[in-house]
């Protein structure tokens, strides 16, 4: 099964985006406990970093995730589509190799 690159590459990227506003929108509530939540993921004190999210900020992370993510994906699904291509290629190159043998 191929994939639509341009289709997969961007519900990646509308995917990352969401799941960006959602953690800006949690580090604006409650950013002791956001920061403490992803220390935890990534083993790390953060505490100490400084947390600034303007609004500037969000949309220039927004976009960069989104693109980035985009870019990404859209990518794989291009790789991927290139690798059962060659795959499809050998199976019907070794049919034919095997019809070819005498019985």
């Amino acid at each position: 099964m191929r994939l639509n690159t341009r289709a997969f590459g961007m519900a990646a990227g509308a995917t990352a985006a969401v799941l960006f506003t959602v953690c800006s929108l949690a580090l604006a509530v409650a950013p002791d406990a956001t920061t403490a939540f992803f220390g935890y993921l990534v083993h790390m004190d953060l505490s100490g970093l400084p947390r600034t999210l303007t609004f500037g900020s969000f949309i220039g992370g927004l976009v960069a995730w989104m693109l980035g993510t985009t870019i990404t994906f859209g990518l794989a699904a291009a790789i991927y589509n290139r690798l059962i291509g060659v795959e499809a290629a050998a199976a019907v190159t070794t049919r034919h190799e095997a019809a070819a043998r005498p019985a």
